[in-house]
């Protein structure tokens, strides 16, 4: 990104013959029409969402030859299926003769999908398998037949047990996307005394009249928490640390590649105190549970992770890992998306399942105490870009006590906007290329 200065004016700097990145991502702030602009929102589907990787499923929700999901890459719908070869693919949710959309069920357990418009069928590994009266295509259609099955994304890979896929056939490999953001998801599974985690407790959806980065980008700010969510802090402040940024030991972290979050680990190992983020609760109310991690791990692990507790980390460009929460978003167009959320829940530990399942539904649920709070946020936050001027949007605040270690660009003011610029920057860097013809 640069820092020179620019002004937009009235040119559409979307325009495909002259876009100029500069001119609307700067270092220490954005362009209103970054939200706005139905010609930019194009731009982030065919650059971010179909060259890169982006988050689809959970293996568990797929773990039966069979079972399916569906959801969207960027604009694209897809169908995640675990295939009777035992494969999970990733397939374009549309049938090879007249695009009608093959799957609207949410999710379930099928050995094929039948287009129901002209009857064409395709087996869970996205072959064609049967076509209504092909005689009537002639001798032509059997040298083809086999070219007709469901299109599949070209790469598909996992870490920890989330499913990632990309659209493109070349790029970095999974590994090398997540980069430094491997910790969270590792800090996450460290909490589970088989290493994995279960996300079949179905999905929240939350309908958001506001840009898909601006539900994710609020998801690492420390900044409004005193006041957007000041309800919510004034009663549970005794159960947890302070949330003021000069009280507690706690950065905010751009860990590069679009990826960020707020870590409270410094400051939960200083007062090495189980279980704060999880509102104090004692270990004696989950003895299996705590017993399970100790065999595991050994006490001194065990311990630690319980400590330092789960991640607050988002994932480039969609996927949240929000305490013992996941959430992930479909952007619908420049004013709509939609947010996914679900509890995280441990195998084997109902007891302590059952108490993720209340603390979701009450941060995350239709009347959830958190998510609405965001959602009126956002669309508040979209309503307010219809205003033109001032032009840009800023995200200076601690960018000159931002420093750089091990982990990324941190900042010990949880209020700092380090996680925001972080985005920007890969985003910037991401959009601002070429676009393939």
């Amino acid at each position: 990104m640069t820092t020179t200065e620019a002004n937009p004016g009235t040119s559409n700097p979307a325009t495909p013959s002259d876009f100029d990145v500069s001119k609307i991502v700067q270092e220490d702030r954005v362009h209103g029409s970054v939200y706005t602009s139905p010609e930019i929102f194009q731009r982030e589907m065919d650059t971010i969402f179909r060259t890169g990787w982006v988050y689809v499923a959970h293996d568990s929700e797929v773990s039966e030859p069979g079972d399916y999901l569906t959801r969207r890459i960027g604009s694209e719908p897809v169908v995640v299926s675990h295939g009777k070869d035992g494969e999970i693919r990733v397939l374009l949710n549309r049938c090879s003769h007249r695009a009608n959309k093959l799957c609207n069920a949410e999710k379930g357990n099928a050995s094929s999908f039948r287009c129901p418009y002209h009857g064409w069928t395709f087996s869970n590994t996205g072959s064609l398998t049967a076509v209504p009266m092909r005689e009537g295509y002639g001798e032509a259609f059997r040298a083809v037949r086999s070219e007709l099955g469901m299109a599949e994304a070209p790469r598909v890979d996992s870490y920890g047990g989330f499913i990632f896929a990309s659209l493109a056939a070349d790029g970095p490999s999974l590994t090398e996307h997540l980069g430094g953001s491997i910790a969270a998801f590792d800090r996450l599974l460290n909490l589970s005394p088989t290493g994995q985690i279960d996300l079949r407790a179905n999905w929240m959806k939350h309908l958001h009249h506001a840009n898909w980065k601006m539900v994710v980008e609020n998801n690492v700010d420390g900044y409004h928490a005193l006041f957007t969510h000041a309800s919510v802090y004034d009663a549970i402040r005794p159960a947890k640390v302070s949330h003021i940024p000069s009280k507690t030991d706690v950065v905010v972290r751009d860990i590069g590649g679009g990826h960020s979050e707020i870590d409270y680990s410094a400051e939960y190992r200083k007062l090495d105190e189980e279980f704060i983020w999880y509102g104090r609760m004692p270990r004696a109310k989950l003895p299996k549970y705590v017993a399970a991690l100790e065999k595991k791990y050994g006490e001194e692990k065990a311990h630690d992770s319980l400590v330092v507790g789960p991640p607050h980390t988002l994932i480039w460009p969609n996927l949240f890992l929000a305490e013992m929460n996941v959430m992930y978003v479909e952007p619908i167009g420049p004013d709509e998306t939609v947010a996914y959320t679900t509890a995280a829940l441990i195998p084997g530990q109902d007891e302590l399942n059952l108490r993720t399942l209340r603390r979701s539904e009450g941060a995350m649920g239709p009347a959830g105490f958190l998510i609405a709070d965001d959602g009126e946020i956002g669309m508040r936050n979209q309503a307010g870009l219809a205003a033109k001027d001032p032009e840009w949007l800023r995200l200076s605040r601690g960018l000159e006590t931002d420093i750089t270690d091990e982990t990324g660009i941190v900042n010990s003011d949880k209020s700092a906007e380090t996680p925001q610029r972080g985005f920007y920057r890969q985003w910037a860097s991401v959009v601002g290329q070429e676009i393939s013809k």
